[in-house]
């Protein structure tokens, strides 16, 4: 029995969230009907088969089900979980129903707390290989990668199946393994293995792959989990592997640092095949989420210097000058990201460790100490980045600082406040005012909250007069921010002065006040009187504030001198409306009572007819705080000057469009205040005058904006009496608001957050009376109305303008009330079940229960009930008979047929809410649930955001109720008169009848099977040129509303409409209007792109079966013979009929393609439907076939083009049904098994030379006589990191081994494809179309994969049939040598054929290499520049995943051209080089005992003459040194075992060479010092010391650049040192700059930490050691780079000797090496080690005092100069020295004064007078400073004593910003 404690809370959780609605209180059985519903429903289809649209639809409604926040039993959902695992992964199942059903299953089980690990139990293999067979996209797949719900011996299994793919020798392969086993492998310690157990391995793997961002995000993102999943856990991490995630973590940062590029990634040749599979997170999620889940008091006590917050500390220190404003870059965001997870993860971790459920150990959770460890250690950069010229990253900032205040606020909020008053208070810093701004209104609810914060109550007041100068229409996003700061700040904060004597109680003492003792006890009865005393300035703030708000309004542009809005101001107006609505809701009375007689001032006053709709939202606002009061205060203000204007002549010229005479302005400007004061006021006490009012207005109005404002004052009018909605959303719910004795301690509960359903909510729902009073307006206003518009229609003394001004009257009337009685009833009396329109089963399908949503009413005995439903019909039938009406006679009246398509969308769409609104409530919740979220699962928010989420919930029902309605004839009626409007001829008609008919086809069950035969008849082409513009409009409606996603998705996977549309789309071209065109091209290319693969049956497996069992047994639901026959007959007639209108798709389209004079787009199109329809499990017809090889001879490119990859479609189904022999499985997942594939699984205990053997069998003959011990294997990793359990691999085939017969039902399109490509002349044509120059656009110059894949197709099914048909034109083409076009041809025929040749027999392979081998060999001898691409590319595609004895002729070919030096044909020497290369990559290791000789000759030749041999000679010796090992592990467990034994020690799969490759790097370093004795200079000609070094640093760069690091650090670290001699070759500029650039990757080079010593100690030694400056000058850039790269590499040891080297050189004679000296010690000591400041201060004073410097004398008399004395040049250096060391520490700290700063910089101004380069140095020290300092220089002389000021005032900035 599953545990029900999780069950009772979510339920308990959910009856809260229902408790607080209006009509909430009896839900549950509401809930308990509708799942049972769905229960039923479900099974049925299930047991059926019935997956679409029978599942999808009540799979829907249980996705609606959990939307409506209804418990789901533990039971149901784990049953649920399986089945729709089960659906996902069931073979053949329609790739758009595997979206629905992995989205629903991920959300089943992605809450942790409502399911565990051990509830349920999925397995991991039927995923995986879904995934390898489609790879489809993320969105789809990452649905289920829920690894915990794996069984526990996935694990091993996952590690079995994945480390054998994993080889170095291709990135796309390493990543392809590595992602799935990232995605798949569980890392809980509970799930089955120890993490312990392979880490060591992933650690490993990580090593020997560097330089990709991609591996890097995989293994961050499994690490992550690991420390997250298992954080109880202790030494999970050893001290190298943290400093490995660590360098990783500083690597994705992706800082420029010296003058290397951080980042050379490797990733783009890996291609993007393996995102689909990811997880995709960001690398510095994962490390944010690795750092805070390693973090704990154990490790700090234990190893304080070593843990991960102190190795987070030292990476902030590293990082810390990239966060700065002024070193903005792309990195800024990515930086601020990372703060911002930081922040987040601690948060939510902390909140996970609160809860009782908790399972960490108490000594490894989190404490107070850490969080404030870990604010400190953020905080400085936090702040940095909070002024970032980067929006996105100060956005990430704010809420950064909002979490680290909930953690430690003592350390956030002065610091923030104490930054906000000097922006806010001066003008001196008027750029920082909005991030400061918005930063407080981000910290509010932590800082207002006195249980957090206790001294953050006494700057509300202050901040709030501060701030009031921000709301400025000049600054509109200074103002945004402004009113979102007030917001935040009032939300939580009722506005009531709580003193009794004013203002004397509080005197502010600034922001010192809170900075004095952070670590002192707070005295909270001080801070609570001046929280309390602060009270008495809400009154002066809130006039000044409101007059502030006013006056802006005035100064609005004003509105009849521009067409449109500002959209500025209207963002303005939104955000004054939702600050003023929190506002005045939260004033007190008195300060109400003040306002109002403001507000009555202000309606008393002129008319602000520029800011009509602020002002507006404004008195709605200040209305709906005091309901009654403000209808009586504002009403009779607002009803006399009505009137008065009206009196005077206003709204008296009639007009059909809005009219801006200036004399109707102001009874506009109140009437919209009107609306306003009705939607927001209680007006049953005025209903007489309120009623009086409209009709007078309706009597009286006659201008089109005046009666549209009279409707829309209707509108409001029953909304308010109709509508549920909240009535307050104070801070406090009214029973403590209304408390006097609460309200007078309020400040002690500022900022306090709760959950959802702890407090009523006051809402308004309908009375009686209210009820009544909508039924007596709809009585006396709308029926007579009704009336009218009748009388128009048929009997009217009217015509023209003035009818149709009296017809826009009656329908804006019409209109509004329609908007206005939505929830009156719930329907329109229709049964659902008497409706015979809705085409499907209702077994399947069928409209649910109408969920309780509190409508007016819902007694159907009611007489009230029966004359709303009646009223109702009468406005439908009237719609409808008015738009038959217009159709007829009034065609041309666009206005009015444009209002009543609204009118008529109402009637059909709303529901009691428009989808607009909802929209807008639902971000508006959104939005605010952002602003106060906290991280993990407490849902404590302030009650307004509480009351916000009651409203969406309410909300979200009455949408939920808005969909899936029944139709009734009335319904269908006027949805078919949208549907003509949508085909209109005016352009604007139909875009608002499209808009309203794209919403009623969503609300209406079977309204989809009712508009779309009319579109797709609209698509056909009228006759007459009479018909042509008509036909045209309709075709442009009819293709617009297609491609809209209500109605694409039915034609893209209905049967019923796919071959309809398909072959409508494909006869368009008989429109030939450009935008009709367009529209069908639109249509065509959406309806190619988002087709998937359509499935006309799944195949049902054991567990799927199982699993649907289990779900029936657990629901108890038992169906009735008669009912399952009816449901599965149902299901599978529809199954047939789908395969019947494929079928006759297939053959329309054929014909319609071989139509004579259809145009070629056409054709195209036609033929692009055929080859995306074709399928294996369906034979192809000798039709396509037929028509498919005429069209691949066609004149035209396109037509050609799709011909040829379609008969590449025919052939892989024709060779996929011979290979499959019938067998449905391998038909639907279409992929079948050749009969020559075999498993071969390996022994137990693997003998010691298996790997070798294997290897030597690769290069070997394949022995025909005993085929089975030559089996192919054609993957690379097979082997190379581990041998696997089994594998796949190939027999050869032998003369007698017989293939199987083709498919019989194949056989006719087969037997005509056979003589076809059997003639001459279909090769010969064929040919000279594929050597045609490519047209631009058409296809770019590269060897074609897709042309050598059809003449693969061809070669694999006939296999040397057509060889004597081939051979004259590949020769004639061979023979064109300078053709580049004939050559690629070739190269994509040959290709195929050497591809094709896989399962030939041997006779056939014989013959083929017979002919082929010399024809290469003569074309590879005649190969041009032009072509050497093509032939390259053909050596790599025949070559890709291949066992090496298929090809062997061609390796053997490649492999034995030797190279000669003496040549003097260049390029002849490199293209074999190419050659050679291509096949190294592409074979990797697995030619490895063919290369030793190569090996050889090419290092003997490495002084090659030609810089073009030697350019590619350095990357095929790369490649033959990196090809050379391979681990080879006999088995995973031995991987694994050896790994955890090895530790963090060096091993010889990363590090080391093997002894012959070390001893032939020692030669070469032995010959190049030899040759460089030897060098002369260049003017004598190149030397072979210049040669072999430009052979070298090609082989060097190429090493540093790629991925692979097996043989590149025993290659490269011999040849450091000279390195840096090549760069010293100061005659030869080529080889300098490839020794730079080699030098620069060198640097930025991440090793492993135990060999960064060594590399230190030669880069110390160089430094140290070395006689030529220019060596010193250019080791000290990369020592920079190398050192800020391996930061977390180096121990102290290493960082002092690192210091040490780099400081010695500040006393070097030359004065370059000196300077870069000084900054290189400068970053070093930047980014490490700040505690060596005072040793260094120290060592550089006493250097400088103990130096003198001895007297010049100055020769006054004579010309001659005076002898410089002895000793003067060595003080110079020694002092310049020391001045560049001082200089280099302020350098190191360009953005704060540490305490030392004042005491170096006075000591250092007394060398001012020095000569130069000392005085140079000083100075460039004191600008540089002046620059970094000035923004915070008010700050920063702080820290300076008033004598040192002066000491410096010439040399520093002037105290004033603007001086």
């Amino acid at each position: 029995m599953i545990d029900s404690d999780s069950n009772q809370q979510w339920a308990n959780l959910s009856s809260a969230l229902h408790n607080i609605l209006p009509y909430g209180k009896d839900l549950e059985q509401e809930a308990s009907d509708m799942l049972r519903l769905i229960n039923c429903h479900f099974g049925l289809c299930l047991q059926s088969e019935d997956w679409a649209p029978g599942a999808v639809y009540w799979a829907k409604q249980l996705n609606q089900y959990l939307d409506l926040k209804y418990a789901l039993p533990k039971e149901t959902r784990i049953a649920y979980a399986k089945v729709f695992y089960e659906l996902t992964v069931a073979p053949g199942m329609d790739l758009a129903l595997v979206e629905i059903w992995s989205q629903i299953c991920r959300r089943l089980i992605k809450k942790k707390q409502l399911l565990e690990a051990g509830d349920l139990t999925l397995p991991w293999k039927p995923l995986y290989d879904i995934l390898e067979r489609t790879l489809f996209p993320k969105s789809r797949q990452r649905v289920l990668l829920s690894e915990s719900f794996f069984p526990p011996e996935a694990p091993s299994e996952i590690l079995e199946e994945f480390l054998p793919q994993m080889s170095t020798a291709s990135l796309a392969d390493f990543l392809k393994a590595q992602s799935y086993l990232c995605t798949f492998l569980p890392t809980n310690i509970e799930g089955g293995m120890d993490p312990r157990e392979w880490m060591p391995t992933v650690f490993r793997l990580w090593s020997m792959v560097v330089k990709s961002s991609e591996v890097d995000r995989n293994f961050l993102s499994l690490i992550g989990r690991v420390a997250r999943d298992n954080v109880g856990v202790k030494d999970l991490f050893t001290q190298s592997q943290m400093r490995t995630i660590f360098s990783a973590g500083l690597n994705a940062m992706a800082l420029p640092v010296g003058k290397g590029q951080r980042t050379h990634n490797v990733d783009a040749e890996a291609g993007v095949a393996h995102k689909s599979i990811g997880r995709n997170d960001m690398r510095l999620t994962s490390f944010a989420l690795f750092i805070i889940y390693t973090m704990n008091p154990l490790a700090e006590s234990e190893d304080p210097k070593s843990n991960s917050l102190a190795h987070l500390t030292n990476l902030i220190q590293a990082t810390e000058s990239f966060y700065h404003p002024s070193n903005s870059g792309p990195w800024s965001y990515a930086l601020a990201i990372f703060l911002h997870n930081l922040a987040w993860d601690l948060l939510h971790r902390k909140s996970e460790e609160e809860l009782s459920t908790c399972k960490t150990p108490m000594e490894l959770r989190l404490t107070s100490d850490i969080g404030i460890k870990f604010v400190q250690a953020l905080k400085g950069v936090t702040f940095l980045t909070m002024f970032s010229k980067d929006q996105r990253a100060v956005a990430q900032t704010l809420i950064t600082l909002r979490h680290l205040a909930w953690i430690a606020p003592k350390l956030i909020i002065p610091g923030v406040l104490e930054r906000a008053y000097p922006s806010l208070e001066s003008l001196t810093e008027t750029h920082r005012t909005t991030s400061v701004i918005s930063a407080l209104g981000s910290l509010a609810v932590p800082m207002l909250n006195r249980d957090h914060y206790p001294q953050g109550g006494k700057h509300l007041s202050p901040l709030l007069q501060l701030t009031i100068p921000g709301i400025d229409l000049n600054d509109p996003a200074k103002t945004w921010y402004t009113l979102l700061f007030v917001t935040s700040m009032i939300s939580t904060v009722p506005i009531k002065d709580l003193t009794e004597t004013g203002n004397a109680g509080f005197q502010w003492g600034g922001i010192d006040e809170d900075l004095m003792n952070p670590e002192e006890t707070v005295d909270l009865e001080f801070e609570d009187s001046t929280r309390k005393a602060s009270t008495a300035a809400f009154e002066e703030w809130l006039l000044k504030f409101l007059r502030r708000a006013i006056l802006m309004f005035e100064n609005y542009a004003d509105s009849t001198h521009s067409e449109k809005k500002d959209a500025v101001e209207g963002s303005i107006t939104g955000t004054i409306s939702y600050c003023f609505e929190i506002l005045f809701g939260q004033l007190s009375p008195k300060l109400y009572d003040m306002t109002t007689k403001l507000v009555i001032d202000l309606l008393e006053s002129a008319p602000l007819t520029n800011a009509e709709v602020a002002m507006a939202s404004f008195v709605s606002c200040w209305a709906s705080a005091d309901r009654k009061n403000a209808m009586a205060r504002a009403f009779p203000i607002l009803e006399r000057e009505i009137r008065s204007e009206i009196e005077h002549g206003a709204s008296s010229v009639p007009s059909l469009v809005h009219s801006r005479l200036h004399r109707d302005a102001s009874l506009h400007y109140h009437q919209t205040l009107l609306n306003q004061l009705f939607f927001s006021s209680e007006f049953l006490e005025h209903r007489k005058e309120v009623f009086d009012l409209v009709k007078h207005m309706i009597e009286k109005c006659h201008d089109h904006q005046g009666y549209r404002l009279t409707a829309k004052a209707i509108t409001s009018m029953l909304q308010n009496l109709l509508f549920i909605y909240c009535l307050d959303i104070r801070s406090y719910d009214s029973s403590k608001w209304n408390d006097e004795a609460f309200m007078s301690e309020s400040h002690l509960h500022w900022g306090k957050l709760g959950e959802p359903g702890v407090d009523s909510i006051q809402w308004h729902t309908p009375s009686n009376e209210e009820i009544n009073f909508a039924l007596d307006l709809i009585e006396t206003i709308l029926v007579p109305t009704m009336a009218r518009a009748r009388e128009l229609m048929t009997n009217t003394m009217l015509e023209g303008k003035a009818l149709a001004i009296e017809l826009n009257k009656v329908i804006s009337l019409i209109e509004a009330f329609a908007a206005g009685m939505t929830t009156l009833v719930e329907d329109d009396g229709d049964d659902p079940q008497s409706n015979a329109s809705v085409k499907e089963d209702p077994l399947s399908v069928q409209p649910m229960e109408r969920i309780k949503v509190g409508y007016c009413l819902t007694d159907p005995n009611d007489r009230r009930t029966q004359r709303v439903r009646q009223i109702r019909f009468e406005v439908g039938t009237l719609l409808h008979d008015m738009m038959s009406h217009f159709a007829l006679e009034r065609i041309d009246d666009v206005e009015n047929i444009k209002d009543l398509v609204d009118a008529t969308r109402i009637f059909l769409t709303d529901h009691g809410l428009d989808s607009s609104t909802y929209d807008s409530g639902r971000k508006g919740y959104e939005f605010l649930k952002q602003m106060y979220k906290l991280p993990g699962d407490k849902k404590l928010y302030p009650r307004l955001v509480r009351c916000r989420r009651a409203a969406t919930m309410h909300y979200l029902r009455l949408k939920t109720n808005s969909f899936g309605r029944a139709k009734t004839e009335l319904h269908d009626a006027l949805i078919l008169d949208l549907t003509e409007l949508s085909l209109s001829l005016y352009t604007d008609v139909r875009k608002k009848a499209q808009q309203a008919l794209t919403k009623a086809v969503r609300c209406h069950q079977g309204a989809k099977n009712l508009v779309l035969p009319i579109l797709l008849k609209a698509l056909e082409s009228d006759d007459g040129p009479e018909n042509t513009k008509k036909g045209f409009e309709r075709m442009k409606g009819a293709l617009f509303l297609i491609s809209t996603k209500a109605l694409t998705l039915p034609c893209l996977r209905d049967w019923r409409y796919v071959p309809e549309y398909v072959m409508r789309i494909c006869r368009a071209h008989h429109a030939d209007k450009p935008s009709v065109q367009m529209l069908v091209r639109k249509c065509f290319l959406e309806h190619i792109v988002n087709l998937t693969f359509t499935s006309f049956k799944a195949l049902m497996s054991s567990k799927m079966s199982a699993a649907i069992q289990q779900f029936e047994d657990l629901h108890g639901i038992h169906y009735s013979p008669e009912t399952l026959s009816r449901a599965v007959t149902k299901a599978k007639d529809r199954r047939l009929n789908n395969i019947k209108a494929y079928g006759n798709l297939i053959v329309d389209l054929t014909e319609l393609a071989r139509t004579p004079n259809l145009h070629w787009r056409y054709q195209t199109m036609a033929m692009s439907f055929i080859e995306i329809f074709m399928r294996p499990d369906i034979s192809c017809s000798l039709d396509i076939a037929q028509f498919m090889t005429k069209s691949i001879l066609s004149e035209m490119p396109m037509v050609r083009r799709i011909a040829l990859t379609s008969l590449v479609v025919v052939m892989m189904d024709i060779k996929t049904r011979t290979n499959a022999q019938g067998d449905i499985y391998s038909l639907i997942v279409r992929k079948a098994t050749n009969p020559l594939r075999r498993m071969v699984t390996l022994p137990e205990v693997i003998p010691e030379n298996f790997t070798m053997d294997y290897l030597k069998s690769s290069v070997t003959e394949i022995n025909y006589d005993s085929p089975e011990s030559s089996l192919l294997d054609d993957s690379l990793s097979t082997g190379w990191l581990v041998w696997p359990k089994s594998f796949k691999a190939y027999l050869p085939r032998t003369n007698d081994f017989v293939m199987p017969e083709v498919d019989s039902e194949s056989r006719p399109a087969f037997d005509h494809l056979e003589q076809f490509f059997s003639q001459s002349l279909f090769w010969e044509k064929l040919s000279d179309y594929l050597a045609q120059e490519p047209v631009r656009g058409e296809r770019h110059d590269a060897f074609s994969s897709e042309h050598a894949r059809f003449f693969k197709s061809i070669f694999g099914l006939w296999e040397d049939k057509f060889l004597d048909q081939v051979e004259p034109v590949v020769v004639s083409l061979c023979n064109r040598v300078d053709d580049k076009n004939a050559q690629r041809t070739v190269t994509e025929i040959i290709g195929g054929m050497i591809r094709g040749s896989k399962h030939w027999k041997k006779e056939s392979l014989d013959k083929m290499w017979l002919w082929l081998t010399p024809l290469l060999k003569k074309t590879f001898q005649l190969c041009t520049p032009d072509s050497l691409v093509y032939w390259e590319r053909f050596v790599k595609y025949c070559c890709m995943y291949r066992d090496p004895r298929r090809i062997l002729p061609l390796i053997t070919l490649i492999f034995s051209t030797p190279l000669d030096r003496d040549s003097t044909a260049a390029f002849s020497e490199s293209k074999n080089l190419f050659f050679m290369r291509a096949l190294l990559v592409s074979f990797s290791w697995r030619v490895s005992l063919l290369t030793p000789s190569l090996r050889e000759d090419c290092l003997k030749n490495i002084a090659h003459p030609y810089k073009q041999v030697r350019e590619i000679l350095g990357l095929v010796i790369n490649e033959l040194f990196q090809h050379s090992s391979h681990p080879s592990y006999k088995s995973v467990r031995a991987l694994l075992e050896d790994q955890v034994a090895q530790k963090d020690l060096p091993s010889a799969m990363v590090e080391s060479l093997d002894d012959k490759s070390r001893h032939q790097v020692q030669e070469l370093v032995a010959q190049l010092e030899r040759w460089r004795s030897e060098r002369k200079p260049s003017v004598q000609g190149a030397s072979d010391y210049a040669n072999a070094s430009k052979t070298v640093l090609s082989w060097v760069f190429q090493a540093l650049s790629g991925f692979r690091v097996k043989a590149t650090y025993g290659v490269v670290i011999p040849l450091v040192a000279e390195l840096f001699q090549m760069q010293d070759i100061p005659d030869d500029q080529d080889l300098q700059q490839l020794a730079t650039v080699s030098l620069l990757q060198l640097g930025s080079f991440t090793y492993p930490a135990s060999m960064v010593p060594m590399i230190t100690n030669l880069f110390c030694k160089l430094l140290q050691g070395s006689t030529s400056w220019h060596i010193r000058n250019n080791v000290l850039p990369i020592v920079q780079i190398f050192f800020y790269t391996n930061l977390f590499s180096m121990d102290v040891e290493l960082m002092v000797q690192v210091m040490d080297a780099v400081s010695s050189m500040l006393l070097d004679p030359q004065i370059e090496v000196r300077q870069l000296a000084a900054s290189t010690l400068s970053g070093i000591v930047r980014c490490s080690r700040r505690d060596a400041t005072q040793m260094l201060i120290e060592k550089f004073t006493k250097l400088l005092s103990s130096t003198p410097l001895p007297s010049r004398k100055r020769n006054r008399a004579g010309p001659e100069k005076e002898p410089i004395p002895e000793g003067y040049s060595d003080a110079i250096v020694k002092r310049h020295g020391g001045v560049l060391g001082l200089a280099s520490l302020l350098e190191a700290f360009p953005y704060e004064v540490p305490k030392w700063m004042p005491e170096v910089m006075v000591y250092l101004s007394k060398f001012f007078s020095d000569p130069p380069p000392i005085s140079t140095t000083v100075k460039k020290a004191f600008g540089d400073f002046k620059r970094t300092h000035q923004d915070t220089w008010h700050e920063d002389q702080k820290e300076f004593e008033p004598e040192q000021l002066e000491i410096l005032s010439d040399m520093l900035i002037s105290p004033s910003y603007y001086a």
